[in-house]
């Protein structure tokens, strides 16, 4: 990807961490991972492979943030909904799932699953059950506790106006002031990302 926006800014999040969390099915090998190491070359980006039941993706997602202390956290689809519970960073949840339980059943995403990229444990496939589903319909009931003032200005969400999946705006914006239309679908490609999320990055670094 031939990256303007790099030439342009080329010192946009220098020397910070980005955390990376992704979607329901995919990895840290997603291509939204190589996409913001291309962009912004001198930040470290950092992404980890989520475990399938959502108490322990959370619990790992918060031992990692603990850990690494990131400058700004991007989470798309389920991790969207995960990195809105990670209070105390920036974060930008770009169309975020916040009724996985939901999604899932109304979808048709019950039964056996294949990840969309590599994982690190080489396991391909997964079966999601109705137990897996009633586990995400509980851990949602976690979203938006507890907000304070300072959060509600940490956190933006970003909502294409093409999304098919989830629909979120609402719920979103009935707890956050910062809720942003951008031009795509519900997956992320090269144009929703310059055009949606790049701005927001700008305004935040």
């Amino acid at each position: 990807m031939e990256n303007q926006h790099t030439k342009q800014f080329p010192n946009l999040m220098k020397g910070k961490k980005i955390m990376y969390v992704h979607g329901f099915g995919s990895s840290a090998q997603s291509g939204t991972v190589r996409r913001i190491a291309m962009t912004f070359p001198l930040a470290k980006v950092i992404a980890y492979d989520l475990p399938l039941h959502p108490e322990e993706a959370m619990a790992l997602l918060r031992e990692k943030t603990d850990a690494e202390k990131p400058d700004l956290i991007i989470g798309t689809s389920m991790g969207g909904m995960y990195a809105e519970m990670l209070r105390g960073y920036d974060r930008i949840l770009v169309n975020p799932a916040f009724e996985m339980g939901e999604t899932m059943a109304s979808h048709g995403m019950v039964g056996k699953q294949t990840f969309q990229n590599p994982r690190q444990d080489g396991v391909q496939e997964f079966i999601v059950t109705k137990a897996l589903v009633k586990e995400y319909k509980e851990i949602t009931c976690q979203c938006f506790q507890d907000i304070t003032s300072e959060e509600r200005g940490r956190v933006f969400g970003l909502f294409g106006d093409k999304d098919s999946v989830v629909d979120t705006y609402d719920l979103f914006r009935s707890h956050y002031p910062q809720a942003i239309r951008f031009h795509g679908e519900h997956r992320m490609t090269d144009e929703s990302f310059m055009n949606g999320v790049l701005p927001v990055i700008r305004w935040i670094d």
